[in-house]
């Protein structure tokens, strides 16, 4: 992956704790930040006033007010937890006085699920759609020389499908400033010929002019390594207007992206008023070049056809609800991608942008959908004007994404071709005619539904749900209904299988083995990656759906390691004595795509997980049908050994298969809770000033005791808790452990026993915990270093000598090994971890002997 934006950008932010509002704090805090520079966005992020009562909302001040963050959902505080309807934030700002004679736009990321916003107490306007960004030029009303008080009224009350719906301001507030004449959006467009190893980059800019006179722009675009290019643009008083410009990228300077190769291209604007305006403003966006193609018989990329796999993530975490931080989001797909994930429609809804843009850095394809779901949906309306503008608002913000390969209006709808292909329509026609569109159909292999009823007709490739027994079946029924045409199952899955970390799918391999012998069958989607906070019928009484192969906290379940085992890129990999076997996949599985950059490593481990010995090897290109492949394994330690671990390794750092000679036992069975049994203590999770603790309920829990202090055995703390599931604990120090223990309260009944107790310390400001290093192996110029993630970081940097040519950033939360070419005399390599807060301290370093020269 070329290109990271992370470089500077350790400033991810981490959801604060939500503090009552003190009686001193009952006045709207001034934004008393250091002014911005003027092209750069004033964040309104951070503690805004709260509330739910009307009568407040309705009087200034924020006096009686709670107040929470942004961003932030009102459902991660246990007084808001089940918070259904209306609710109010609160705050002031200041315009920086550098930005006197410019424009300025109040900017919001996403309010869930509709928002009314008021500047000075009078409306801006009115926003529907909880996952998409708007904003209001706010430079007529504006108050330049005193505090602006902003409040926006958001309402959770419409929820469409089984995820919970979480309210509030999920994404960032910002000011910004420009000229009269702006660039609105650059869409980038690549398109390579293969054959001729070139490709052309298409830029289209939408420019606006506020003034009362029509402004000449020139627009300076340039792509490093490619070229420039300048385009002087028009644009009339008081309207907009697009502008075009090409550029072509040279055989030397082309890098195709893919899965595996997720080469990405920076492309920056510089937009200034000709012939000697301001300073210019510049427009940064990032892309990728592929093709991506749909045949009768399967999908292509860059004219390679590919059978994948992948999952359906919810946008769903008890403590940070949909609000997606950035170590979050990073530890989500680094274990989707350590699970085999690389092409899924990843969600019902828009995604948020941190995560499009590390699917874009670590190499997933995807499906971006709008949220229509399910029988009845008020919204299913066709050339619905709601839906198209949801479309467009989707489509402008994500257009230069890499990662989406496509666009769907919606998921298991009924009735409903005519609204379907009325969206499918517009976005081919007005939005983006060069994206795939498929709608996500659970009634084509119904006997009710065909082509002539069925918006699979419509779609480019076939999208099916299917919870069957025998989804072969389904694709076979699929297939004589409309032949010729691709299938992917969009969600693949048999039921809930529980939240226990011992939790499997059944009967998962059974189900499998009947989707092979259908080349056409593209690949399929598990329903889901993670268990899910909800109240739809049929959901655990601590409010769970529990689909997932990880937990609410990401603790992976037994499932994952059944899921790592059918998402393989190879079908075995298998060791005996000192050889290993590595048998590819043939072209009719799935997954089936060629292998390059791959790597194989083996160590000898000790029993607790250290490596005693071992090495790497780069390995050839792999192509489906290869012959068995057979490697000799050299580095055996002359000391004894535990065991054995082979582990293919793929070019972005995932595990993508592993081969142990002495393989984890399966977890113990837990025992079935009784009415006085102690709950089980599920996760303690830190938060800033506070932590989580989620447990196990009974469908007849009322209430549970919970008790915590600073010693082992000493709680000097008493809760009575009714939150179902997890609860939170606020208002602790940061950097303080804390010790507690839980136990059950019903109603009528004596108190169940006490939990064992748990430990957990709250990290609000803090950097990560030091990573340990658990092995490092060289072979030739190749070294290998396994490490084990950290929590809450997002990156490390892997050190090898005193100079910063002697380290590598590693951009990810939870790596694979991470394999690198060091010099012949580099041999003490140390890990820290990294996070928005600060670095590490180092880990402790491990050494191996140097290279003979």
């Amino acid at each position: 992956m070329k290109l990271s934006p992370f470089v500077c950008g350790l400033a991810a932010w981490i959801a604060l704790a939500a503090l009552p509002l003190r009686a001193a704090d009952a006045t709207v805090s001034p934004a008393t930040a250091v002014a911005p520079p003027v092209e750069a966005p004033l964040s309104l992020d951070g503690i805004w006033a709260f509330t739910v009562d009307p009568a407040l909302a309705a009087a200034p001040g924020v006096a009686g007010w709670d107040r929470l963050t942004v961003p932030g959902n009102w459902d991660t505080v246990n007084a808001y937890a089940q918070h259904i309807g209306a609710a109010w934030y609160r705050r002031e700002f200041a315009v920086p006085s550098a930005w006197t004679g410019r424009r300025v736009r109040l900017n919001f990321g996403a309010v869930y699920e509709s928002a009314e916003v008021f500047l000075n107490g009078v409306s801006l306007g009115r926003h529907d759609g909880g996952y998409l960004p708007f904003d209001f030029d706010i430079t007529d009303r504006v108050r330049r020389d005193a505090p602006n008080v902003v409040t926006v009224r958001a309402d959770n009350t419409f929820r469409r499908g089984a995820w919970w719906a979480w309210g509030g301001i999920s994404r960032s507030v910002t000011l910004t400033s420009h000229h009269a004449a702006r660039l609105v959006r650059q869409h980038v467009r690549a398109e390579p010929d293969l054959a001729a190893r070139t490709a052309e980059i298409f830029i289209e800019y939408k420019l606006e002019n506020a003034a009362a006179a029509p402004a000449a722009v020139r627009l300076a675009t340039e792509v490093p390594g490619v070229g420039r290019v300048e385009t002087a643009v028009s644009v009339p008083a008081a309207g907009t207007t697009l502008a075009r410009a090409r550029l072509t990228v040279p055989t030397a300077a082309l890098r195709l992206w893919h899965f595996d190769h997720p080469e990405l291209y920076a492309l920056s604007t510089a937009i200034s008023l000709a012939p000697t305006g301001p300073t210019p403003a510049t427009h940064r966006t990032r892309f990728g070049i592929r093709r991506v193609e749909i045949k009768p018989d399967g999908l292509y990329l860059n004219g390679e056809k590919v059978r994948l796999v992948g999952f359906n993530r919810v946008h769903d975490h008890r403590a940070y609800g949909n609000t997606e931080p950035e170590h979050l989001v990073r530890l989500d797909v680094d274990l989707m991608k350590r699970y085999g994930g690389n092409f899924m429609r990843i969600m019902h809804a828009p995604s948020a942008p941190n995560l499009l843009d590390y699917l874009d850095e670590k190499g997933v394809m995807i499906f971006a959908e709008i949220p229509l779901w399910g029988e009845g949906d008020p919204n299913v309306i066709p050339d619905n004007p709601r839906t198209k503008l949801w479309l467009r608002e989707l489509i402008e913000r994500d257009y230069n994404h890499p990662s989406i390969i496509g666009w769907s209006p919606g998921n298991e709808l009924v009735n409903h071709r005519p609204f379907v292909k009325s969206m499918i329509d517009y976005a081919r026609r007005e939005l983006d005619p060069h994206r795939l569109h498929a709608y996500v159909s659970f009634t084509g292999a119904r006997p009710d539904y065909g082509p002539a009823n069925d918006p699979i007709t419509d779609s480019d490739l076939i999208f099916q749900n299917t919870y069957s027994a025998d989804p072969g079946l389904v694709v076979s029924t699929l297939t004589a209904k409309w032949p010729g045409r691709p299938i992917f199952l969009a969600e693949f899955g048999v039921r809930q299988f529980g939240e226990p970390l011992n939790s499997r799918i059944p009967a998962l391999d059974e189900r499998w083995s009947t989707l092979a012998g259908f080349p056409h069958l593209i690949g399929a989607a598990l329903w889901t990656f993670n268990d899910y906070r909800s109240d739809y019928v049929g959901s655990e009484p601590g409010q769970l759906r529990s689909w997932g192969i990880v937990d609410q906290w990401r603790q992976p379940k037994e499932a994952a390691r059944d899921i790592a085992r059918l998402h393989s890129p190879v079908r075995t990999l298998r060791a005996f004595g000192t050889t290993a076997t590595l048998s590819p996949r043939r072209a009719d599985e799935f997954p089936s795509f060629t292998l390059r950059g791959y790597h194989l490593l083996w160590e000898w481990r000790a029993r607790n997980g250290t490596t005693l010995g071992g090495g790497v090897r780069a390995l050839p290109d792999i192509t489906p049908g290869t012959a068995d492949l057979k490697f000799e394994l050299a580095g055996q330690p002359s000391g004894p050994f535990d065991h054995l671990v082979v582990t293919l390794v793929g070019p972005t750092g995932y595990v993508a298969h592993e081969f142990a000679t002495q393989s984890n036992s399966n977890l113990a069975p837990i025992p079935a809770p009784t009415a006085t049994s102690a709950p089980r203590i599920i996760r303690a999770y830190p938060i800033t000033g506070g932590f989580w603790i989620a447990y196990s309920q009974q469908p007849d829990d009322t209430a549970f005791a919970l008790e915590y202090g600073t010693a082992p055995g000493r709680y000097t703390e008493k809760l009575t808790v009714t939150m179902k599931g997890a609860t939170a604990v606020r208002g602790l120090v940061d950097g303080t452990t804390y010790y507690g223990r839980l136990r059950r309260e019903p109603t009528g009944r004596a108190p169940g026993a006490w939990s064992a107790e748990f430990t957990v310390t709250p990290d609000g400001g803090r950097p990560p915990a030091a990573p340990v290093i658990l092995g490092v192996v060289r072979s030739a110029a190749l070294v290998a270093v396994r490490f084990t993630p950290v929590e809450k970081a997002i990156a490390y940097r892997l050190s090898w000598g005193p100079t910063a040519a002697d380290s590598m950033l590693v951009n990810a939360a939870a790596p694979g090994p991470v394999i690198i070419k060091v010099p012949a005399a580099a041999t003490r390599f140390t890990a820290i971890a990294l996070n928005a807060h600060g670095d590490s301290t180092p880990s402790a370093p491990v050494s191996l002997p140097s290279l003979a020269p």
